[in-house]
């Protein structure tokens, strides 16, 4: 993956907040020249200036889809996604929109249907998908090194940033509804949904829901309001055992050998006991991983798909995919 290759592509991006300042960072360091950007909140628009001084800036949002761009990345609330994009689509610009797509799934459907209509690239932004590790997660599963897959549970979880226009379930759960029609590559059904909205009524901040997959099930949970950063997998197959914990530092990656019986006692050395519990997991293995920032990987896949005029893994009908199963979640919710 060489990202530089395409550096001199001319690149657009609306919004200025804290997820448009990580691609600007990225892009920054591999020396992209051209990028424009705006944002509706000028003191915003300052900030990200003064902060990467290479930035061109545009005053309006005209401005900046009047400009001859290669493509514009959308990273606005997600209750500006259909308008805005509705306009760059149609001045014939390649869009990278940033999840969720929108709001609504017939609003999306509209700009699927004008990205074709025009001919340019619409792509869902699922930084999940592009992730080194959830990559290599999926090749574990091709290879059934873990057996049939039986149960997954997702959880992600932290201490906000607390959304105004959306809920959980689009901010958080998104991600993790996006990562297993990924790695499992069908349709579930809904077996349950279960929410809170302690800071604003209707507007949840914490959500489980349970899907079913043929022979798997699945697990997504979901919340703002915990005082601990979780991003965790675990798969259990009939095998063996993994578990992808975005926190370790070290050992993201960790397999677990199963056991169908628990080990006999004089197996376990003198330390093992002790008043304090102990859990017997058997022998693990973390493979090696070379780590790949996931962001890179993503503007790779775009600014490659735009050049070889090629469908996006994370397409707009991807995320339309996405967004239908998540209203289907929302009618559950009594």
């Amino acid at each position: 993956m060489n990202i530089k290759q395409f550096k001199k592509l001319n690149i657009g991006i609306c919004g200025c907040g804290y997820w448009a300042s990580n691609i600007i960072k990225s892009l920054e360091e591999e020396s992209f020249e051209s990028v424009y950007v705006y944002d509706f909140d000028n003191k915003k628009l300052n900030n990200i200036k003064s902060k990467f001084p290479f930035l061109k800036i545009c005053k309006t949002f005209n401005e900046l889809i009047s400009k001859k761009l290669d493509c514009v990345l959308l990273v606005t609330p997600t209750s500006t996604h259909f308008s805005l994009g509705k306009k760059i689509l149609n001045k014939n610009l390649n869009l990278f929109i940033e999840k969720p797509s929108t709001l609504k799934s017939k609003d999306l459907s509209e700009l699927i249907k004008i990205s074709k209509k025009k001919k340019v690239l619409l792509m869902s932004g699922y930084i999940y998908i592009y992730n080194i590790y959830i990559q290599h997660i999926k090749k574990i599963l091709i290879s059934k090194k873990l057996g049939n897959i039986k149960y997954m549970y997702f959880e992600r979880s932290n201490l906000g940033p607390i959304r105004n226009d959306t809920s959980c379930l689009y901010d958080l759960a998104s991600h993790d509804i996006s990562t297993v029609l990924y790695l499992l590559k069908k349709n579930p059904k809904i077996s349950y949904v279960k929410t809170f909205d302690f800071l604003k009524k209707n507007l949840f901040d914490i959500s489980s829901i349970g899907l079913d997959f043929k022979n798997t099930k699945v697990e997504i949970r979901s919340s703002w309001l915990n005082p601990e950063k979780i991003r965790k997998i675990i798969i259990i197959g009939d095998k063996k055992m993994l578990q992808f914990d975005e926190m370790d530092p070290d050992k993201k990656i960790k397999i677990y050998n199963k056991y169908a019986s628990y080990p006999d006692i004089k197996n376990f050395k003198k330390n093992f006991f002790t008043p304090k519990a102990n859990i017997y997991l058997g022998k693990t293995h973390s493979p090696k991983i070379e780590f790949v920032s996931p962001m890179k990987k993503e503007l790779f896949h775009l600014f490659y798909c735009i050049k070889q005029k090629k469908k996006p893994i994370t397409s707009g009908d991807y995320g339309l995919k996405v967004l239908k199963l998540l209203e289907e979640i929302e009618k559950k919710i009594n």
